[in-house]
């Protein structure tokens, strides 16, 4: 697995796996950007790293190549994914069919299973790889599985108390991996503003520490200072670049709302069943959003309120359609059922 949210995607899947055969043995193979989370996933044997620096791989391959393996259940279907399937030498290799790129895919692996992926939400897509090996799901939608290790739920809890945000607050995670999924600073900071004075809710930013992230937040602390009337009357506290994606995850298991664009931390907040609001744009949430009670998507096709029902066919928009007013009434909506989920 390449990308973070894919990964979270496919604890279904590894869930699965674990309950069906309590006594397998389940090696995992991501890319070095994901190891972090890998303490938060469900149980899993063995986790072995593609790292960026080609040289640094001889564990890796030495793994591969010396291991039994049963079965290879490819989800990414790369060239890269292709050589560690048949460096795995397992007797059965699955991938799915937008993978058969020719004669060679063909000798590598023995199934390819045919999905419909535009017409699937991501968790069922990656589910149906596990098919040909007669491993199906129950009836129902299935979410993200996380679990936040001891050490860092007690690692976060001191930080929150360094912090000065003992008890409640709200998580804003305005930065994605595409710059196009940015929403309007001024409209974060009036959402950030709306939390504090009608909620009383501390709010914590989080996010890489990559220049065009930075800027983006450093242009929110700027429109709350041109906007707000005075200091604030709750804390707001940045911490990103500043954490880990295991303390990541964790701090998202505490908080008494997200509120996010589509990234990673919104399927951090939907394996917590936490109260959430999701922003989309340019990606179609049909296939991506989150899927649990406590979850309001807004859609920028469709921005005047929260989507409630979703489509293969939605037509991609801006992220400046969203108003700041859709999103502050979402946030009211999901505080005013209580619903605060352990």
């Amino acid at each position: 697995m390449r990308r973070i949210g894919e990964l979270v995607l496919t604890t279904p899947s590894l869930q699965l796996l674990r309950e069906t055969w309590p006594e397998a043995k389940i090696t995992l193979v991501v890319a070095e950007s994901c190891l972090e989370l890998v303490p938060t996933l469900p149980k899993v044997d063995e986790v072995l790293a593609f790292r960026k620096k080609l040289r640094a791989n001889g564990l890796l391959l030495r793994r591969l190549l010396t291991g039994t393996f049963d079965v290879c259940l490819d989800f990414t279907g790369t060239d890269r994914s292709a050589l560690f399937a048949i460096a795995s030498r397992a007797r059965r290799r699955l991938a799915f069919d937008w993978a058969d790129k020719g004669p060679l895919r063909k000798l590598i692996y023995q199934n390819f299973v045919r999905v419909a992926v535009s017409s699937l939400h991501t968790v069922e897509h990656l589910l149906a790889l596990l098919r040909p090996i007669g491993l199906q799901p129950t009836e129902g939608e299935l979410l993200p599985v996380l679990a936040v290790p001891p050490l860092a739920a007690r690692r976060v809890q001191i930080l929150l108390k360094e912090c000065g945000v003992p008890g409640d607050f709200a998580l804003l995670h305005p930065g994605t991996a595409a710059s196009e999924k940015y929403w309007l600073p001024e409209r974060w900071a009036e959402v950030i503003l709306h939390l504090q004075h009608k909620h009383g809710l501390p709010c914590i930013l989080t996010g890489g520490a990559e220049p065009e992230e930075q800027e983006h937040l450093r242009a929110i602390q700027t429109a709350l200072a041109m906007l707000g009337d005075g200091p604030l009357p709750q804390p707001l506290v940045v911490l990103a670049g500043r954490l880990d994606l295991t303390l990541l995850t964790a701090l998202t298991a505490r908080s008494r709302l997200a509120v996010c664009c589509d990234t990673a931390v919104m399927h951090m907040a939907s394996a917590f069943r936490r109260p959430q609001v999701s922003l989309f744009g340019p990606t179609n949430p049909f296939e991506w959003r989150p899927r649990h009670l406590h979850s309001l998507v807004i859609c920028a096709a469709f921005p005047s309120a929260p989507t409630e029902a979703f489509s293969p066919r939605a037509v991609p928009a801006p992220m400046s359609e969203i108003p700041s007013g859709t999103v502050c009434r979402a946030v009211d909506r999901l505080l005013s059922e209580g619903a605060l989920i352990v």
